[in-house]
C-alpha cells in the first residue's frame, strides 16, 4: 500500500488560497505584519492557514510563554490588547489570536441554539451575568429590553421555544420556565460593550503602530464586507484575507471543491472520478474539513490503484444523518413497511438511540410539509421535481431569493431552505409522495412519540418501531 505523504497547504484555488500562500511566503522570507484578518465561511481553510501561520511564526519550545488565543466570543477587546502588548518571554516575538468575537460575529446568522447551550452550562457553573448576556444575545434582544423583562421578553421566549422545540431537551425547558427570568435582573450592561467601541479600539490599535514584537491575528468564521471600517484599516497596517464559501457548481468539472480537491490527490499522485466526487461531496454534506478527511482514508484504502471510484466512497465514507435519515423516510413515503423496517434496524445496528432517530425523523417531516406547503402554494414550480440534481443547483437552488428564504423558520436548524441543496433536492421530490393533511397527521404523531420514549412503561426500540409502522400507515 502507498504511505500518506506529510500534510501539506499547497491547495491552489486561485480565489483564496493564493492569498493565503502569500501571506505565508512572506512570512517565511521575514515580511510580517503586526495584524492580520482572516475572515469567510470556509472555516477550514481559515483553521489550515492559521496552524501554518502559527507554525511559521513561532517555534514550539517557546509558545507556552507567546501564542495568546482567545476562542471565547465574550471575550473582552482590552484584555486582548492587553496581552498584545506584553513584551514577549524568550523569544523575538509574540502571537495573539482573537477568535470569532462576538462583536464581529454578529454580522452573520449566529447559531442561537447553541449560544442558548452556552448560557444553561455558564449558568451551572456559576457565572450568573454572563449566562444573562449569553441568554440575551440567543433570544435576540437587545441588553435593555431583557432586563426589562415584561412582554417583549416573554414574547421572545415563547419565540425561542416554539423554534427549537423539537431540539430542546426537558432540562433545557426546564430553564426557560423556571430561571430565566431571574436572570434578566443579573444582567449588567458592562458585559455587553457595543460592537462599535470594540472595533474602534481595534482599529485604533491597528493605526498606533503596534509592537513589532506581537502578531496579532483576527480569525472570523464569517464575511465582512469590504467596506467594513475593521477590514479598511488592516487593510492599511496589515493583510486580509476573505476565504469566501466555496459555490458548488452545476457541472463537476468546474466546481471549485472538486478541483481543490483533485490537486490535493495530485500530492498523493491520485485521482478521483467524478461520479465518485459527487457522492463524495453527498455524504459530507459539501464540508471541506470532513472531505479532507476523508480523502486521507481513501488514499489508504485505495492502496496501490490510482483513482477512487464510487464504490470506494460507498464502501468507506460513513453515512451522514442525512443519508439515513432520507433512506428511512423515502421507505415511509413508498408505503413500504418491510424496507422502512428494515432500514430501522440497520440504523439501530449502528447504535444510534431511538431520541436521535425520532428527532431525525420530525425534523424531516417538517422539512417535508415545508417542501409540500412552497409546491402547493406556487412558491416553487411543480417541474422541480422532474429535474436532475444538477439541473435544480443551476436553475433553482442558486437562485432562490432571500424574501422566500425567509418565509420559513429563521433558524437554519429549522429552514429547509438554508440546508445544503441536495436534501432540499430529494425532501422537494420525497413531498409528492404525502398530503399535507398526512404530514399533519405526522407531526401530531411523532408528538405522541415523543411523550412517549419520554414517560413510557415501552421500551424505546418498541417506541419507535411502532412509530414508523403507524408512519408508513398514514
Amino acid at each position: 500500500m502507498s504511505g500518506i505523504p506529510p500534510k501539506s497547504h499547497s491547495l491552489n484555488d486561485q480565489n483564496i488560497m493564493g492569498q493565503s500562500r502569500s501571506i505565508i511566503q512572506e512570512i517565511k522570507q521575514g515580511k510580517i505584519s503586526p495584524v492580520y484578518l482572516l475572515h469567510g465561511e470556509e472555516a477550514y481553510l481559515i483553521d489550515d492557514t492559521l496552524e501554518e501561520m502559527i507554525e511559521t511564526l513561532l517555534p514550539k519550545n517557546v509558545r507556552d510563554f507567546n501564542l495568546d488565543i482567545f476562542s471565547d466570543p465574550e471575550t473582552s477587546v482590552d484584555e486582548v490588547l492587553s496581552i498584545a502588548k506584553t513584551y514577549p518571554v524568550m523569544s523575538e516575538r509574540r502571537v495573539v489570536i482573537l477568535k470569532d468575537p462576538a462583536f464581529l460575529s454578529s454580522s452573520k446568522k449566529l447559531d442561537l441554539l447553541e449560544i442558548f447551550q452556552q448560557s444553561r452550562d455558564t449558568y451551572k457553573q456559576g457565572n450568573l451575568q454572563k449566562s444573562a448576556a449569553l441568554l440575551a444575545r440567543s433570544l435576540n434582544l437587545d441588553p435593555e429590553e431583557f432586563a426589562e423583562g415584561g412582554t417583549q421578553f416573554k414574547r421572545a421566549l415563547d419565540t425561542f421555544k416554539k423554534d427549537n422545540e423539537s431540539s430542546l431537551s426537558s432540562d433545557d425547558i426546564d430553564f426557560l420556565n423556571d430561571t430565566a427570568n431571574a436572570l434578566t435582573t443579573e444582567f449588567e450592561m458592562a458585559l455587553t460593550s457595543t460592537s462599535t467601541d470594540s472595533v474602534g479600539k481595534l482599529i485604533e490599535y491597528t493605526r498606533s503602530q503596534p509592537s513589532v514584537n506581537t502578531v496579532l491575528i483576527i480569525a472570523l468564521n464569517v464575511s465582512l464586507d469590504s467596506s467594513h471600517k475593521l477590514v479598511k484599516a488592516i487593510s492599511q497596517t496589515g493583510k486580509v484575507v476573505n476565504f469566501v464559501k466555496l459555490r458548488k457548481s452545476s457541472y463537476t468539472s468546474k466546481d471549485p471543491m472538486f478541483q481543490i480537491v483533485r490537486d490535493r490527490l495530485r500530492e498523493y499522485k491520485k485521482a478521483i472520478s467524478q461520479d465518485a466526487f459527487q457522492e463524495l461531496q453527498k455524504k459530507t454534506g459539501n464540508n471541506m474539513r470532513q472531505i479532507f478527511d476523508e480523502i486521507d482514508k481513501l488514499v489508504t484504502f485505495i492502496g496501490e490503484r490510482q483513482q477512487i471510484e464510487k464504490s470506494d466512497i460507498e464502501n468507506l465514507v460513513t453515512q451522514t444523518g442525512y443519508d439515513v435519515i432520507f433512506d428511512l423516510t423515502n421507505a415511509i413515503g413508498q408505503r413500504s413497511l418491510p424496507l422502512a423496517l428494515a432500514n430501522l434496524r440497520s440504523i439501530l445496528e449502528k447504535g444510534e438511540h431511538p431520541i436521535l432517530i425520532h428527532t431525525m425523523i420530525t425534523r424531516q417531516i417538517r422539512f417535508l410539509l415545508q417542501a409540500k406547503l412552497l409546491l402547493e402554494n406556487g412558491d416553487l414550480k411543480p417541474e422541480i421535481v422532474k429535474m436532475s440534481y444538477d439541473v435544480f443547483q443551476g436553475r433553482v437552488y442558486e437562485k432562490l431569493s432571500p424574501q422566500l428564504i425567509e418565509k420559513l423558520p429563521e433558524s437554519k436548524q429549522l429552514n429547509l431552505l438554508k440546508q445544503h441543496p441536495y436534501p432540499i433536492y430529494i425532501t422537494l421530490k420525497q413531498a409528492g409522495n404525502f398530503t399535507i393533511q398526512e404530514l399533519i397527521n405526522a407531526m401530531e404523531r411523532l408528538l405522541e412519540a415523543d411523550i412517549q420514549l419520554k414517560s413510557s412503561y415501552l421500551t424505546p426500540e418498541i417506541v419507535i418501531e411502532t412509530l414508523v409502522m403507524d408512519l408508513v400507515g398514514l
